[in-house]
């Protein structure tokens, strides 16, 4: 290699070394994931970095903090009885600021100013249906002062095998946070662009890999799943659910039910378990304001997380049923 492609091959090197550097840079401000950790005995699934700082901006624009748990809450001590919020990527509500997060406003309507608690919220990344069955037993040993639970879902179905493996449930082990761990959940969140691009990456495949079952005995094992967990916890257990919505061509709006879902509702039903249906709200922001619960000025409209309306919505939602209950 000559003298000058050698020095040609540094230049393009350093240029796509500052690069990086910029892009990277930026990433702080825009998107900014905190250190990732799994833990398979834990209330949930997994759990950020605790004292981290989480920077979504691919979806609207939220700053977070990761509480001491490793979940995204407000600073506060848990009151003496609180509403323990299980969920997914919805619940956690990083596209939105914290004081928008459907488990913030529940929680500051129930405690006011004394700045407890009332609401506290474990959701964790694909933390779905079969997903929190499986980690119902393992929430309460973390989180046994719960007064009432909510399960957000945005979907119903679940094949056999995804309910038959949840029954297995999660025996509990308290988390702990060791140093290595926090060490290299700090040098991910020193290379934000790399989290972004995996991320990205992550969705590509799990998309590609989507599939369908045929015909299965779904009412027999949900009836097993949703029968244990009410025999371990004898309080309100109410599961959230937010069908999803589609603008139709004549301008109408189409809300999207799981093909599970009247199923769902009997067998809740039948085992004591309630089921909060958001779809009524939805219809009406749409009819009225003219606003979608899901998605961003940046984003398809009304695809993606739910934005601030839908956290609100669910909000309302929750706060009635358990002023429901009180009275």
């Amino acid at each position: 290699m000559g003298k000058n492609s050698r020095k040609q091959l540094l230049q393009w090197i350093f240029a796509l070394a500052l690069g990086f550097a910029i892009v990277n840079a930026l990433c702080f401000f825009y998107e900014r994931q905190a250190g990732w950790l799994d833990t398979p005995a834990g209330a949930a699934p997994s759990a950020w970095r605790p004292g981290a700082l989480i920077v979504h901006g691919t979806e609207g624009y939220g700053v977070s903090r990761v509480d001491e748990n490793g979940f995204l809450n407000p600073e506060g001590t848990l009151a003496d009885r609180y509403v323990l919020m299980m969920g997914s990527s919805h619940t956690q509500g990083k596209e939105v600021c914290p004081a928008q997060r459907y488990s913030t406003l529940v929680s500051s309507y129930f405690s006011g100013e004394s700045g407890t608690l009332a609401a506290y919220n474990i959701a964790s990344d694909g933390h779905y249906l079969p997903s929190q069955i499986r980690y119902f037993k393992a929430a309460l040993a973390a989180f046994p002062n719960a007064g009432a639970i909510t399960l957000e879902i945005g979907s119903t179905d679940a094949t056999t095998q995804e309910l038959r493996d949840a029954n297995k449930q999660v025996d509990y082990v308290p988390v702990r946070f060791h140093s290595a761990s926090r060490l290299k959940g700090m040098v991910k969140e020193s290379l934000p662009l790399l989290a972004l691009l995996k991320t990205n990456l992550q969705t590509l495949r799990a998309q590609a890999a989507e599939e369908t079952e045929g015909p299965y005995d779904y009412e027999t094992e949900l009836d097993a799943a949703m029968a244990l967990i009410r025999s371990e916890f004898d309080g309100p257990i109410a599961f959230v659910y937010h069908p999803t919505t589609e603008i139709q061509p004549d301008g109408s709006l189409k809300l999207g039910y799981s093909d599970t879902w009247d199923i769902f509702c009997r067998v809740c039903e039948k085992n004591g378990i309630d089921v909060i249906d958001t779809g009524t709200r939805f219809a009406r922001l749409y009819e009225t304001e003219r606003k979608l619960p899901y998605g961003f000025a940046n984003t398809t409209p009304g695809s993606g997380h739910l934005n601030a309306a839908g956290h609100r919505i669910l909000a309302e939602e929750i706060i009635s049923y358990l002023e429901e209950l009180r009275s």
